[in-house]
C-alpha cells in the first residue's frame, strides 16, 4: 500500500510536468498528495499489516532495480534524442516491478496493477510515435498511472468496498 502511494505520488508528479506549468497540473498534484494523505490516515485507523522479513526485502529489490532501470533508460533515451519514449517506458519497467512483487507476494491485485501499467505504458509509447508533444506520452500517461496506483493503494486498504456499500 505504501508502494503503490509513493509510486503513484511520482507518477502524478510525472504528469503534472508534462501539462506544463499552468495551475492545473499543481491542483492535480495537491489532489493527489491529499489523497494520499487520506489513505495512509485510513490505513492507520483501520490497523496497517506489516510485510514478513523476505517480502520486504523482494519490495526493496524490486523497488531499487525499477529505479536504476528507469533512471538508465531516461539517461539512454536522453543519449540518442528519444526521450519521448521515456514515460512509456518507464511505466513498463514499474509494470513489470509490479508484476514481480505479486509472484513474491502471491497477491492476484498486485498482478491485474502490473499488467495495467505495462498496458498503459505500451500504448504511451506507441502514442509518442505519432504525438509531437509530450501531453499525451507524459502528461496523461503519468497522470493515469498515477490514478490506477491510488486507486490500488485504496482498494488494497477496503476504502473501495465502503464506498460500494455506502452507494447501494
Amino acid at each position: 500500500m505504501i508502494v503503490e502511494c509513493l509510486a503513484g505520488v511520482a507518477w502524478l508528479t510525472v504528469g503534472t510536468l508534462g501539462l506544463g506549468a499552468d495551475g492545473a497540473g499543481t491542483l492535480l498534484l495537491a489532489g493527489g498528495i491529499a489523497l494520499v494523505v487520506f489513505i495512509f490516515v485510513e490505513n492507520r485507523r483501520r490497523g496497517s499489516h506489516a510485510f514478513d522479513p523476505h517480502r520486504s526485502a523482494d519490495l526493496m529489490r524490486y523497488g531499487a532495480i525499477a529505479i536504476v532501470a528507469i533512471i538508465a533508460e531516461s539517461v539512454l533515451l536522453g543519449l540518442i534524442s528519444e526521450a519521448g519514449f521515456g514515460p512509456g517506458i518507464a511505466a513498463v519497467i514499474t509494470g513489470v516491478a509490479f508484476l514481480a512483487l505479486s509472484r513474491s507476494t502471491g497477491q492476484r491485485p498486485t498482478q491485474w496493477l502490473g499488467i495495467a501499467l505495462i498496458v498503459l505504458g505500451v500504448l504511451g509509447a506507441l502514442m509518442s510515435t505519432q504525438e509531437t508533444s509530450s501531453f499525451v506520452s507524459q502528461g496523461i500517461l503519468g497522470l493515469l498511472c498515477g490514478l490506477l496506483l491510488l486507486v490500488s493503494a485504496a482498494d488494497r486498504i477496503g476504502l473501495l468496498e465502503t464506498l460500494r456499500d455506502r452507494v447501494r
